[in-house]
């Protein structure tokens, strides 16, 4: 699968998915699933989500040693992908 398609596909999944599920989706497209992964498809795929949300995202306990939880995690991204 090509970067267009996984972008075509995150866009297609932003309103029936949360951020943790589009996220595992993303790590199911690309064979895993980091930060710079997610920073660098979330940034194209959602480009009003700001920058400094996305690196805040590396707090995220499934891509970092952070303590940020799905929970907080579907928080910081509700306002840009909220369904």
């Amino acid at each position: 699968m090509n970067d267009e398609d996984i972008l075509s596909t995150l866009r297609a999944e932003q309103r029936r998915l949360k951020p943790v599920a589009l996220a595992d989706l993303l790590g199911r497209l690309t064979g895993g699933l980091s930060q710079s992964t997610l920073v660098f498809y979330f940034k194209r795929a959602f480009p009003s989500i700001p920058l400094r949300v996305l690196i805040e995202t590396g707090a995220w306990s499934r891509v970092g040693s952070g303590c940020l939880s799905d929970d907080q995690f579907n928080e910081l991204l509700n306002p840009w992908l909220g369904n």
